[in-house]
Formats: C-alpha cells, sequence, structure tokens
C-alpha cells in the first residue's frame, strides 16, 4: 500500500492538476502536497539543504508527528473505554505508540522499503517507527487533523493493531513483570500460599534480590499473583525503570 502511495505521488508529480494515481478509498484521502511525504522518508544520513542553509529531513515531522499521533490514540482509547481510569487509559495508549509497535506497524505497511537512506538502517531497532511519526505529520499538515485521525482509526488500528491483546498484556501484570526480570537479569521469586486454613483466600509475596516488594491477596492464586505483580510494577514505575 505505501508502494502505491509513493507511487501515486510519483505520477502526480509529471501532472497538472488531474490525479492519476491508484485508488486511495482504503486510505481515505488523497495526497496534495508531494513534497511533505517525500521529506517524511528522508532519513538523516541523506539530508538536503535548501538555498538558505535549511537541512531537509524527517526529524521535524516526526517532531508533529508524535503529538499528533499521540492525542489520536489518546482520542481513540477515551471513547473506546469508556468506563475505564486514567491509568488503564495511559497503559494501553503507551502501548499503542511505542517505538517497538509503531515500528511493526511500519514494517507490516511498507514504510521500510520506502526509505531514503545513505546509510545502514539495520542497527537501529526502531528507525521506521520514527518514519511512521514522520509520515503521520505529513497527513496531518497535508490533510488536517480529522482526515489523520480517520486514517489512523479507520485504516492503521484495523489493520495492524490488535487492541484485545493489547488490553490483556496490559492487565497481566505478572507476565509483564517476568519478561522484565528476565530482561535486566534480577533475582525474583514468586511465592503463593494459602492466606488461611480454610483455603478461600491465597497470599502472593514477591521479591526482588531478597527483597520485598509486593503482596496481594486474592481469591484465587492468579488473582493474588496478579495483585502483587501490579503492587511491584507500580514501585519499578516510580523508580522509572521499563516494565
Amino acid at each position: 500500500m505505501i508502494s502505491k502511495l509513493i507511487q501515486s505521488i510519483k505520477l502526480y508529480l509529471h501532472r497538472e492538476e488531474k490525479f492519476y494515481g491508484l485508488s486511495f478509498s482504503e486510505w481515505g484521502f488523497i495526497p496534495k502536497n508531494r513534497g511533505l511525504y517525500t521529506l517524511a522518508l528522508l532519513h538523516r544520513s541523506a539530508s538536503r539543504q535548501t538555498k538558505s542553509g535549511t537541512v531537509l529531513n524527517y526529524e521535524r515531522l516526526e517532531f508533529l508527528g508524535d503529538a499528533v499521533l499521540g492525542a489520536i490514540v489518546a482520542d481513540i482509547v477515551y471513547k473506546f473505554f469508556p468506563n475505564k481510569d486514567e491509568g488503564f487509559m495511559t497503559q494501553l495508549r503507551s502501548r499503542i505508540v511505542s517505538r517497538a509497535s509503531l515500528n511493526q506497524i511500519a514494517i507490516q505497511m511498507g514504510l521500510d522499503k520506502e526509505v531514503i537512506a545513505h546509510a545502514d538502517l539495520s542497527r537501529n531497532k526502531h528507525i521506521y517507527g520514527d518514519v511512521f511519526e514522520a509520515f503521520t505529520g505529513a497527513i496531518y499538515l497535508d490533510q488536517g487533523y480529522e482526515k489523520t485521525k480517520a486514517f489512523i482509526e479507520n485504516y492503521v488500528i484495523p489493520h495492524y493493531v490488535d487492541i484485545e491483546t493489547l488490553v490483556y498484556e496490559d492487565k497481566n501484570y505478572k507476565s509483564r513483570l517476568i519478561e522484565w526480570a528476565q530482561k535486566e537479569k534480577v533475582d525474583m521469586h514468586i511465592q503463593t500460599q494459602p492466606a488461611n486454613p480454610r483455603q478461600t483466600k491465597f497470599i502472593c509475596t514477591i521479591a526482588i534480590d531478597s527483597e520485598i516488594w509486593g503482596q496481594g491477596v486474592g481469591t484465587s492464586k492468579k488473582e493474588a499473583e496478579q495483585k502483587s505483580a501490579a503492587v511491584v510494577i507500580h514501585k519499578l514505575q516510580e523508580k522509572q525503570h521499563e516494565v
């Protein structure tokens, strides 16, 4: 689809007022300012310079697209989950617009094949997520907020974002904590046992490097572990750890 877009812009370059490109019914818009989209795909290593000395690449559009995308996703999450609190919405928005997520979206869309660069980009794992943000910024300047929002909401989210999976991952605190511990190579122990003789409640204690970081009580082992893991994650986030 990206290749079709680029080809259409190239075709448009050689015409006057008529648009000879392919159908953009899926995207919901027809590009007006071809230069914006070319700029969104221009890596810093391939920067161009105007006569006045201004350096041109995707970085300014990335800055703009980051802000626009954050607002759009916040809008979508707010309306899609009317009964969820701020913490839930913040976590879900962060997962949707994370570098890893945007990078995957960009690759699935084919943006990675259209980037103009004079350097090896393979070492930068999230470069294409940056390009996606720049591309979003280009759409915003070319089409306005509403068309950009429609593009994200009606095309990108349905095709490339699994909301249900992200919600589950957001709630699965234990898995997130185990993933963090493995990544950071810390010594973590999770101990779950009955909280009373009748085994109607369970208590879970989580220790990191022999220090207790969280406890949770629930009517099942799973509930107790999730609550305890949530406490630990909250403490880690306060210490600016990425979980």
